[in-house]
């Protein structure tokens, strides 16, 4: 592992991971389809081309790895822009599936290329010998039931993004999100420091950091006050109660990113974590 890189949770990398696929995302394949749109229409291409009949919306959320309000979204999104449409299923006239008109077909074979080189950047900081044993192990890390057909890292690690949270919610209710706790712990550990600051440390960007802040000074966990000698720049500061908060909830984090490793072989959970840190940090 490159030095200056510390082991860090596995929560916490995963979410920059997820930062920087879509900083690469949105570089090399631009506005056309956002990641999650992809992983849809290419779930059903993939679907026609394996012989493997016709998706409805349910499967075809399984198929991209996203949970049925989100695909319904997804799809609905997608019918409007002409790249997919719902039909009546010839074996089964109550049934709607989800079909791919033969341009869109030719659309997503002209973005094959970018997308790899998506994958290609994201796995660029890891050895090449490392990156198949990763995306195996990325892999492990999806939730149950989800198919991991698409080998793509991103679509990997967006996976085990989800089931990261769904962990949190089961451990931690509605007590406080991974991103309030990660501003809490960038606090905690740095003392008082600026929004620009904590975005980049607690991997937000500017506007969810703004809005992490606001929701943490609602419930008196962070105040904000001028820096000294530049009033134009406020600090944010853990309060007392903030300070209790992240005491309070530092055993159901700590098995929040116990329980996300359990399906990788004990051996291998350090080494996981530490690669998904390089690919994080891009060195």
């Amino acid at each position: 592992m490159p030095a200056g890189i510390e082991i860090e949770s596995v929560g916490h990398v995963l979410r920059r991971c997820q930062q920087l696929h879509h900083a690469v995302w949105a570089e090399e394949v631009g506005g056309i389809l956002t990641s999650p749109q992809y992983s849809v229409v290419h779930s059903v291409a993939t679907a026609r081309s394996e012989g493997a009949g016709p998706l409805d919306q349910h499967s075809l959320g399984v198929a991209a790895g996203l949970d049925r309000s989100t695909v319904a979204g997804v799809v609905r999104r997608l019918e409007a822009q002409g790249w997919l449409r719902r039909e009546r299923d010839p074996r089964d006239a109550r049934r709607r599936v989800i079909a791919l008109p033969a341009p869109s077909g030719v659309a997503l074979a002209g973005l094959a290329p970018s997308v790899r080189a998506v994958q290609e950047r994201i796995l660029a900081p890891v050895p090449a010998g490392t990156r198949e044993w990763l995306t195996d192990r990325l892999a492990q890390l999806a939730p149950a039931g989800a198919s991991v057909q698409d080998r793509r890292p991103g679509h990997l690690i967006r996976l085990a993004q989800q089931r990261h949270t769904a962990l949190w919610s089961e451990e931690l209710g509605t007590q406080i999100t991974g991103p309030q706790f990660a501003v809490l712990r960038v606090l905690a550990a740095q003392g008082p420091s600026p929004q620009s600051i904590l975005a980049e440390r607690a991997a937000l960007d500017r506007s969810s950091a703004s809005e992490v802040l606001r929701r943490l000074e609602g419930r008196g966990w962070t105040g904000r006050r001028p820096e000294p000698g530049d009033r134009r720049t406020r600090l944010a500061s853990l309060t007392g109660a903030g300070r209790d908060l992240l005491e309070s909830v530092s055993g159901g984090v700590e098995r929040v990113q116990r329980r996300i490793l359990e399906p990788v072989p004990p051996r291998d959970r350090g080494r996981l974590v530490q690669v998904l840190a390089v690919v994080a940090h891009g060195v």
